[in-house]
């Protein structure tokens, strides 16, 4: 017996839609990504939430065309990125006020 790919993986459980909805999700993660990150910048802060809002769009997309792994895929790699971000203007907050 032989270990399934992942694109096999979701074929067999009904993923294909994840090719039409994947994109859609993945273009309005990067559309509110954007926006976070323009908002940080106005106040002299760099932030990659467009990155974040990329993978959890597209994991969400996933989500939605019945693609399970490219979704837990999608969104756990887009909470990573955001906690960095957290981390990462943490940081940056602490060496202004320095």
């Amino acid at each position: 017996m032989r270990e399934l790919t992942v694109q096999q993986s979701q074929q067999v459980s009904g993923g294909i839609f994840g090719l039409i909805t994947t994109p859609i999700g993945l273009a309005m993660g990067f559309t509110v990504g954007a926006l976070v990150d323009g908002v940080f910048k106005a106040n002299n802060l760099r932030t990659t939430f467009v990155w974040g809002g990329l993978e959890i769009g597209a994991g969400i997309g996933a989500a939605v065309g019945l693609a399970p792994l490219t979704a837990i895929a999608g969104i756990s790699l887009g909470v990573q990125n955001i906690v960095e971000n957290i981390k990462s203007i943490t940081n940056q907050k602490a060496t202004q006020k320095s």
